[in-house]
């Protein structure tokens, strides 16, 4: 940067110029980036996130019941309510399966609680609109410090990050109520933050 009373380039990080000894004024900082619709002066709260994430779960169900269809996970649903109810687990051919997990239960697992939430979120959270499905039904977008779309390994973090959540009983979740930017638990991990759109 340039010192206001001598004019020559001086080092940024100090206080006073390194050539006159003059007290360095430096311009004010930038405020976050007005991008798009997003409104960034004005976080999402509890109340809206909540909602957001009740129609995403509504539509994280419908494609985890059109992947049980069509992959054919059905057999390890059958033999987790089979557990549930403390019957004898079976599999398609009514054979009893010992084992403890069965590998159709893991399979399940994997691809319906695992994989398909993390694609969706991270997909839909780092794309153009910011948003999931149910972000951008209630007009929440997802940023990073300075208001500009993040990346998917970004939203990737920041989903895995909601263990962070579930492992503090969602205080995690209830803190974004009295931080300064409304982040919670995940949003602190990945340094993003939830803006309502105009």
């Amino acid at each position: 940067m340039h010192c206001s009373k001598c004019g020559k380039e001086t080092e940024g990080s100090g206080k006073y110029c390194q050539w006159c000894g003059a007290e360095l004024v430096r311009p004010p900082r930038p405020l976050l980036h007005h991008k798009a619709t997003i409104q960034t002066e004005r976080f999402s709260g509890l109340g809206r996130r909540f909602v957001a994430f009740i129609v995403d779960l509504l539509f994280l169900l419908l494609i985890d019941l059109f992947l049980i269809g069509v992959l054919g996970l059905s057999e390890g649903i059958r033999m987790v309510y089979q557990y549930s109810r403390h019957l004898p687990m079976t599999d398609r051919y009514g054979e009893v399966v010992h084992a403890v997990v069965p590998f159709q239960v893991i399979v399940a697992f994997f691809i319906l609680i695992i994989i398909v939430p993390w694609i969706y979120y991270a997909y839909l959270e780092s794309s153009r609109n910011q948003a999931t499905l149910g972000k951008m039904a209630l007009r929440i977008a997802v940023t990073d410090g300075e208001g500009n779309r993040i990346t998917f390994s970004r939203a990737t973090l920041r989903h895995f990050a909601k263990i962070l959540v579930f492992l503090t009983l969602f205080i995690g979740y209830i803190i974004l109520q009295f931080t300064k930017c409304k982040q919670a638990l995940q949003d602190m991990a990945a340094g993003t933050l939830m803006f309502v759109q105009e």
